[in-house]
């Protein structure tokens, strides 16, 4: 709240009239309900015959059709359709005293084709497979190595060390009470990374779940330059905090629903691609694959992290072999993501369904991504070696 010494400004933006209808090939809500349950059941069932150690397993399909009308006293006039499709795979396994889980999102503001390309009956036995490779493998150890991270692992990584910072209300102190700040806040223009990132967030890319054409404070949706040779470049604003740093507003600004005030929130924020095949970056390499970003642990300056993955390799001379269980990459952002040799060319943007933000809280659907990367880190296991 501010008082009134304090008054508002915003940044100025040109007023529109636009509509701009949800867009879809194939309507979820059309699709009969029996079809669906037809898929889920056929997913779970296949997942639990394929080995007794798999004691549970879920499929789930769900749909969502937003409509949102925005109206300013400035003459902007905005109506905007999205409808959204996910299909979603969990199993458990137990096997040797161990317990693992294992689970796959796939979605996007898209209709049910996302699940015509994506078959839930056809990747399921692949999820509880590696469920069960996971509870059969040995513990990871603790080791500062070479790693090799995958497209999924990569994703939730910017998401948490790069997307959040790069909100200009935590770079402004407005969310250090319950959110924390951004490590960077005056940092704008100095090297901080590997000269081999870029990194960006483009709500204007289609299909995917950080996808729009206007904010809800009605401003175009635009590319936005975090990370440009290992530089920091942009952040993601709110009119207000646009006017208070002297930028452009940009389009990040977004509520969860009608009964939210919007906040600054990620779009599409990814790693962009590199030239590297993931065959070069695995030759002669001896360390960890990592795959799978699972649970983050960021401190509230986005500066120290452990991020756990799904799964977990060993690699000796470039050859991929054991599974491990219970590995996480732990370290600071700056000295991870400087660390950096080799960034991909296999690009990938995958949904993150439930970023949290503000008091009261606010889910958001987001779409991060990345190639394969590669650099040195700290791996840390279950057991300590």
């Amino acid at each position: 709240m501010r008082s009134a010494s304090q008054p508002i400004e915003l940044a100025e933006v040109r007023t529109v009239e636009d509509e701009i209808p949800a867009s879809f090939e194939v309507n979820p809500f059309s699709v009969p309900v029996e079809e669906k349950m037809a898929l889920c059941t056929e997913a779970t069932q296949r997942m639990v015959k394929l080995d007794p150690a798999v004691k549970k397993a879920v499929a789930g399909i769900s749909s969502l059709r937003v409509e949102k009308t925005f109206c300013s006293s400035e003459g902007t006039y905005i109506r905007q359709g999205q409808v959204v499709t996910f299909g979603h795979l969990y199993a458990n396994a137990l096997k040797e005293g161990n317990s693992e889980v294992y689970s796959h999102t796939e979605g996007g503001c898209r209709g049910f084709e996302v699940l015509k390309e994506y078959d839930l009956v056809e990747h399921s036995e692949e999820i509880a497979q590696k469920t069960l490779n996971l509870a059969g493998a040995r513990a990871a150890p603790t080791v500062k190595a070479p790693v090799l991270l995958d497209q999924d692992f990569v994703a939730l990584l910017i998401h948490e060390v790069v997307g959040h910072p790069s909100e200009a209300d935590r770079v402004l102190g407005k969310e250090a009470a319950w959110a924390g700040r951004a490590w960077w806040n005056d940092k704008v223009g100095e090297q901080v990374f590997s000269e081999k990132l870029n990194i960006v967030s483009d709500a204007m890319l289609s299909g995917y779940l950080g996808s729009f054409k206007y904010d809800d404070e009605g401003v175009p949706a635009k590319r936005v330059t975090h990370i440009e040779r290992g530089c920091l470049r942009e952040f993601l604003h709110s009119r207000e905090t646009a006017k208070v740093m002297g930028a452009e507003p940009n389009g990040a600004m977004r509520a969860a629903g009608y009964l939210y005030a919007p906040l600054i929130r990620m779009t599409n924020t990814f790693l962009d691609r590199g030239d590297w095949k993931f065959e070069e970056m695995l030759e002669g390499f001896d360390g960890f694959y990592l795959k799978g970003g699972n649970v983050p642990s960021i401190d509230s300056r986005r500066y120290n992290f452990k991020i756990s993955a799904k799964e977990a390799y060993r690699v000796e001379k470039g050859e991929i072999r054991e599974p491990l269980r219970g590995a996480a990459l732990t370290g600071t952002s700056k000295e991870f993501l400087s660390s950096v040799d080799a960034v991909g060319s296999d690009l990938q943007m995958l949904p993150i369904p439930n970023c949290g933000k503000g008091e009261p809280m606010q889910v958001m659907r987001v779409g991060n991504g990345g190639p394969h990367l590669r650099g040195y880190g700290s791996v840390m296991g279950v057991e300590v070696s």
